[in-house]
């Protein structure tokens, strides 16, 4: 039931000042200003709500406080974007999205974030979730409800709402089994969201409710949902033979690693398969003067796929590895007293990382042949692919298409830091730009992890280089290899929807077919020297 708002009162309370609240004492006059400003449709609450943030924000606030006033932002810049209508809009460039979604990010990676109860950290990593899904990032979006279902597992919304997202993303498959398994996972999230014991953080849950079963139903009514769950057997699969290759499948399931969609559903053995393809390509020959080959991008992605299982399995190495390699024997280096970290092991880290962030980059060059952007490709980056040459605006082909996984290849782009547009929505998106560059270009200093809380933190004496423990960049290079992952993910389904389109327009015309085969294992051996 939606409360009736006296506008008046309303109004009353926004000229009401903060100055001698006590913190939570003003944190609740904020989001109730927010809360009922959003109730009312009215801008001027909102933004009153806002500049009172940023007023509280500039006290000593406990830490749970600061990750309240994050969330509280993040309410306003949705409530702002509900008022203009840009939420339901197909737009890609939303400032009020893009301030609610950087908002959330600061909220979910703030220190106070533990310390917050239950429910409100559930709220805010479902908002998070269904954000990201949204804008067309789905599958970062289930690894976020799935975080709030380890803190809640039956909280309604975030199951509800994952079910949605699933839904969706089985419906971008071009694999009839995955498509199908897919379904019935979003099947089985909507009745988790409706069974008994489910927890509704609102008072009235029935429209949440009916709505959850709805989806369920068409679900059903479109798959046959007991006779998939019987083949679908995701226990059974190629975890390796050995006991080394067997750790390693499971660190990449456990961390959702694996270009197989499946993998977004948990650590299913049946996941353990980098099995991702471009979807079938129509072409026209008269286009191609070399038609009687497979068109470029298909060679681009299968090098772009095997980058990405090497850097992935250099960075499972060089965090798993107890021994000192051979190569690092005879090797003369000087203890700089600062427990630094030099070895076999800590490259491939570091390679992992530069490789995984590398790749964005290319795939901002298969953007750019596939959509036919026509840019310089030395001057292609995973930032500037979809902006006007020399301009910090979407090119106009981007603006209204309606291509969901390539809006959330776009939104990803702007998890990264640019200097030249000035737009992230990550809250860690510097750090990330930082610790790359210095990898690439200048000096990145790794202690040992555990010394890293005595070591300087970003630069000495004399600005030379950034320190960094090597438990941290484990985890950043985890993040850029997910980040990596998903950009792999999007751009083949983004394309799988251009050729849906171009089926159904060409559906009268003739045409031929070129099949392509799988490269042979004994192909990927390497003769000795």
């Amino acid at each position: 039931m939606i409360q009736s708002i006296d506008f008046e009162e309303l109004n009353k309370r926004c000229q009401i000042s903060i100055t001698k609240m006590s913190d939570r004492g003003a944190l609740d006059h904020i989001g109730d200003i927010i809360d009922d400003g959003a109730d009312a449709s009215s801008m001027r609450a909102v933004k009153r709500g806002l500049f009172l943030l940023d007023e509280l924000s500039k006290r000593d606030l406990v830490p749970a406080d600061g990750a309240l006033v994050e969330y509280f932002r993040a309410n306003a810049w949705a409530a702002m974007s509900h008022i203009s209508n840009t939420r339901r809009s197909w737009a890609w460039e939303s400032p009020e999205v893009q301030e609610e979604m950087l908002a959330l990010s600061r909220a979910s990676s703030h220190p106070g974030f533990p310390a917050l109860g239950k429910v409100r950290r559930c709220q805010i990593l479902t908002n998070h979730a269904n954000l990201l899904n949204l804008m067309g990032r789905t599958t970062d979006a289930i690894a976020v409800w799935d975080s709030a279902l380890e803190i809640i597992p039956l909280f309604a919304n975030a199951l509800g709402n994952r079910g949605c997202g699933i839904r969706a993303y089985a419906g971008l498959m071009f694999n009839d089994r995955e498509r199908e398994i897919l379904a019935v996972h979003a099947y089985d999230s909507f009745q988790s969201a409706l069974a008994e014991g489910a927890f509704y953080d609102s008072g009235d849950p029935q429209a949440a409710r009916a709505f959850f079963d709805m989806q369920a139903k068409d679900v059903a009514g479109a798959v046959n949902v007991e006779a998939v769950r019987a083949l679908q057997d995701l226990d059974a699969g190629g975890e390796g033979k050995s006991t080394a290759e067997r750790a390693y499948r499971r660190w990449c399931l456990r961390h959702r690693l694996f270009l197989c969609p499946l993998n977004d559903l948990g650590a299913r053995p049946a996941a353990a398969v980098d099995d991702l393809m471009l979807p079938p390509l129509m072409e026209r020959f008269d286009d191609r003067p070399d038609g009687h080959l497979p068109p470029p991008i298909v060679g681009l992605f299968s090098q772009m796929k095997q980058e990405y299982v090497s850097a992935r399995f250099m960075l499972f190495e060089g965090m798993s590895s107890t021994r000192v390699h051979y190569s690092d024997h005879a090797v003369t280096l000087i203890d700089t007293l600062d427990y630094p970290l030099y070895s076999l092991a800590s490259e491939r880290v570091r390679t992992a990382f530069r490789v995984a962030y590398s790749l964005l980059d290319k795939v901002a060059f298969l953007v750019n042949r596939y959509w036919s952007l026509k840019k310089v490709p030395e001057r292609i980056s995973f930032k500037n692919v979809w902006m006007a040459e020399g301009k910090s605006r979407l090119l106009p082909r981007f603006a209204e298409l309606d291509n969901l996984p390539l809006r959330g290849l776009y939104w990803l782009s702007k998890e990264l830091f640019d200097e030249q547009l000035k737009q992230t929505t990550a809250a860690d998106a510097r750090e990330l730009h930082v610790i790359r560059n210095a990898l690439e270009h200048t000096y990145l200093r790794v202690s040992e992890g555990w010394a890293k809380p005595f070591m300087l933190d970003s630069a000495d004496s004399n600005g030379f280089g950034i320190s960094i423990g090597s438990d941290e960049l484990e985890a950043k290079a985890i993040r850029v290899m997910r980040m990596a992952r998903s950009a792999l993910l999007l751009v083949s389904l983004a394309i799988g929807v251009e050729e849906l389109k171009k089926s159904v327009a060409n559906a009268e015309k003739v045409g031929g077919s070129m099949r392509l085969y799988k490269l042979t294992e004994n192909r990927k051996r390497r003769d000795p020297i």
